[in-house]
Order: structure tokens, then C-alpha cells, then sequence
């Protein structure tokens, strides 16, 4: 199915860690990704971004692997349900380095014609990475 082989260039790339091929999944056409609503568009972005991350182990993240828990196709997209699963590289609030982790995360793809990103939308659960609330409620 063209959906799946796009899905699996791109998710291939960020396994492998593979940040040229990371930025060439995604559409020269406003291809971009957004992060629990941080938006990323330009391929220094896009770089930035999966760098920080953990996809090349040089981020906040190491070791990123993951489950993929449930897909389902629309018309235009794919949505997939993952169980990221990563160990933490930086000291964050209630959450030491070294202290592996899983995350729920959600993930909207849209792809063009050719296959290449045209939106990715993550949605992440970030209460295992910062489980500490940052607001008095």
C-alpha cells in the first residue's frame, strides 16, 4: 500500500537515525511537523528538531525504539499509535538521566503523491518524560 511504504520511509529514517534521510521523507512543498503544537518547517528545523529529540542519539533521548500499538487509513492520511519507548540523556525535573521511559504518542501523517511528507502531527504524552505539573490546579 503507497501509505505504508511512505510511513516506512520515513519511519525507517528516524530509527536508523538517519537525519539527511530524515529531512529528504518530507515534501520541499511545506512539508513539516508538529510537535504537541510546535511547529517545524524548514529543513534546519527539521533537523533541529529530530537532533534534539534523540533520532541521531545526540538529544534529550537515547535508544528510541517503539511499538506501534494501532494504524488506521483515512482518504488523505494515517494515524498511528505508538509506545515510543527511550531512555532519558539529560537531567529533567523528576526524571534523571539514565531512567528509561515510555511515551504515548499519537502520529497524523499526510503524505503527497510522491510520498513525501506533507504534514506530520505528534501527539505525545509527555507525563512519563516531566510527570511532575508544572501549574497550581
Amino acid at each position: 500500500m503507497f501509505l505504508d511504504a511512505a510511513f516506512e520511509e520515513h519511519f525507517g529514517a528516524e530509527l536508523a537515525g538517519d537525519l539527511p534521510a530524515i529531512n529528504a521523507s518530507y515534501s520541499k512543498d511545506g512539508g513539516h511537523l508538529n510537535f504537541n503544537g510546535v511547529r517545524y518547517e524548514s529543513e534546519e528545523e527539521l533537523t533541529a528538531f529530530h537532533k534534539g529529540f534523540g533520532f541521531s542519539n545526540e538529544g534529550m533521548l537515547s535508544g528510541i525504539g517503539g511499538d506501534i500499538t494501532h494504524i488506521t487509513y483515512t482518504q488523505e492520511s494515517m494515524v498511528v499509535e505508538y509506545a515510543l519507548r527511550a531512555t532519558i540523556e539529560i537531567d529533567l525535573p523528576d526524571a534523571p538521566k539514565g531512567r528509561s521511559v515510555g511515551v504515548p504518542m499519537c502520529v497524523v501523517y499526510e503524505f503527497d503523491e510522491a510520498g513525501k511528507l506533507t504534514s506530520e502531527r505528534v501527539y505525545a504524552d509527555s507525563a512519563a518524560v516531566l510527570p511532575k505539573r508544572f501549574l497550581p490546579i
